[in-house]
């Protein structure tokens, strides 16, 4: 039963900072740090939620700092939930802005007042600060080292006094550090449900990125603060070692939240029932939805050996789970089956009742992937494969042609140099068709990733248009290619009526302008049609083209040059 140990809210703070514990912190120097800020102490309000029954007794030499402190005490059998304590941690939240971040960081003194000021101007947005991380081990046991040490040797991402995550502009999604410090509006976040309880969130791969992610989504802007950072020393476990792994891309970040990026999805696919009273105006305050907070049914599902006995096989009869694309569909886990989406159909994982909209389902992933493809014509994939296996032979024999005559005719003048080069190939082609066999062999297996994305480029072209609700069916597509080699064989397959017409364009370079020029064209299109964007470019620069309208009419699907994890 969910017990106070301290409960004294603020009544007039600007900003409610959430902290979490899991009854494995070994230090809240947070709390050292706030007592140092330049704003009045009554401008923000610290909320300390504990996941099990541990009462930290380190926390006692900061209570001046601590307005509330609540404990869930859920049984120690089960896996920890961040998402749920963040839930716990809005409903209580008295303040207009709430801060999810890291107890054990440190922030320097106008750290609260970079927040309020920030929101202040831009009160719609949802907002982060990254953080400097030193993995030198002599920093632990924690022993409050100046802020210019930790910026020091050890210092992994100091990149002239800014993070490396904030000025990358490849792979925002990995190299910035979401959990470090989000902030966004209480009433936005209720808004949008609140923080997702899911069972794909158990344990480490979460984070406050699920509702960024829906947030942007919902039409708020995604904005990284450049000038202000929080700091963070090695401690062992940091990494989340030992710990119940959800669905990830790979490298740590959550699948489901990507999902939702990529979907447009708002809605949390498990939604907080006291988030959700407060959400429809059936509540208004903490103390009305208490009893709601934590479902029962949470400690069987949760529970530590349950999940080590079934979690790999388990079928969650309470919720639908995304599963990937394949060739134009999102895949959803339902009950005892599979099905397929069209990638267009925005509402597929909020809508009620099972197995509405999808036209193909199966009893496991691979079997509805063989029915998508069976579905598909077999002259596309077979025209597909053939230009991507003689691109890969030319290309192959024009090189190794190129490399021969420029060795030995490098000397010679850029005329004479051509027509040898044309003879030379013609010689060089019928030589190379003695080797044929050996050689396609060869340019089948190194062409084997290439042919398998372009027959899943154009089989997405097919089913999108084919099996898409309205008004996809009979539209002309924009496609946005990364690079103009494919542009040849779907223009064949048009010819030959295997995919319906469709434009292409080359997406532009990765500067920002160039990129608001392309939005800013797609939005002056008043033709209506849809745009589908390779998900690389988008995960790229998702927040500049999440807050441009054009994103209302993109189709996001896996490019030429990735494939899903």
């Amino acid at each position: 039963m969910m017990k106070f140990h301290k409960r004294s809210p603020r009544k007039h703070a600007k900003v409610s900072l959430i902290l979490l514990d899991w009854s494995v912190r070994e230090s809240f120097h947070l709390l050292h740090y706030l007592r140092q800020q330049t704003v009045p102490r009554d401008d923000f309000e610290v909320i300390i939620i504990e996941y099990y029954a541990r009462r930290y007794d380190g926390i006692d030499a900061y209570a001046d700092q601590v307005d509330l402190w609540l404990q869930l005490d859920m049984p120690r059998t089960c896996y920890y939930h961040k998402h749920l304590m963040y839930n716990v941690g809005i409903t209580l939240a008295s303040s207009p802005v709430v801060m999810i971040g890291d107890s054990d960081a440190m922030v320097r003194p106008n750290f609260i007042d970079t927040i309020i000021r920030h929101f202040e101007r831009e009160p719609d947005s949802v907002y982060h600060m990254d953080q400097f991380r030193n993995m030198r081990r002599d920093l632990y046991p924690f022993r409050f080292p100046p802020f210019e040490e930790v910026l020091g040797p050890g210092c992994i991402n100091n990149v002239d006094g800014r993070t490396a995550g904030v000025l990358n502009e490849e792979d925002p999604l990995h190299t910035r550090n979401y959990g470090a410090c989000m902030c966004a509006r209480r009433d936005h976040l209720i808004a949008i449900g609140g923080a997702d309880e899911h069972i794909d969130y158990l344990g480490h791969i979460c984070g406050p990125y699920d509702m960024t992610f829906r947030l942007l989504n919902h039409g708020h802007r995604e904005v990284w603060e450049m000038d202000e950072f929080l700091y963070h020393t090695w401690h062992p476990g940091q990494a989340g070692a030992d710990n119940y792994l959800g669905p990830h891309d790979g490298r740590h970040m959550s699948s489901t939240s990507l999902e939702a990026l990529d979907t447009g999805r708002i809605a949390p696919l498990l939604e907080n029932a006291a988030i959700r009273m407060l959400r429809t105006g059936q509540a208004h305050s903490f103390d009305d939805v208490a009893a709601h907070l934590i479902d029962p049914k949470f400690q069987q599902e949760w529970d530590v050996d349950w999940i080590a006995a079934n979690g790999a096989l388990k079928r969650w009869n309470d919720y639908k789970r995304p599963m990937g694309n394949h060739h134009g569909f999102q895949l959803v886990a339902e009950v005892d089956r599979v099905l397929a989406y069209p990638l267009s159909d925005k509402e597929a994982l909020s809508r009620d009742g099972q197995g509405l909209g999808a036209p193909f389902e199966g009893h496991d992933i691979e079997e509805t992937k063989a029915r998508i493809d069976a579905a598909t014509p077999p002259a596309l994939r077979r025209l597909m494969t053939l230009f991507a296996l003689a691109d890969h032979l030319a290309f192959d024999v024009l090189s190794k042609l190129e490399r021969r005559l420029n060795r030995s005719v490098h000397l010679l003048p850029p005329a004479l140099k051509m027509s040898l080069f044309a003879v030379g190939g013609l010689a060089y082609a019928i030589a190379a068709a003695a080797r044929l066999p050996r050689a396609l062999r060869a340019a089948l297996a190194a062409s084997r990733a290439e042919r398998e994305q372009l027959v899943s480029l154009a089989m997405t072209i097919h089913n999108l248009t084919h099996y898409a609700p309205h008004p996809l069916r009979g539209e002309e597509l924009t496609l946005l290619l990364e690079r103009d080699n494919p542009r040849r064989a779907l223009q064949w397959a048009q010819r030959l009526g295997l995919i319906p017409a469709a434009r292409f364009a080359i997406l532009p370079s990765e500067e920002a302008m160039a990129i608001a020029s392309l939005l800013d064209a797609f939005e002056a299109d008043d033709s209506a049609r849809h745009f589908i964007v390779p998900t690389a470019f988008y995960h790229r620069h998702h927040a500049q083209i999440s807050a441009h309208n054009a994103m209302k009419r993109m189709i996001l699907i896996w490019g030429l040059t990735e494939q899903p994890s």
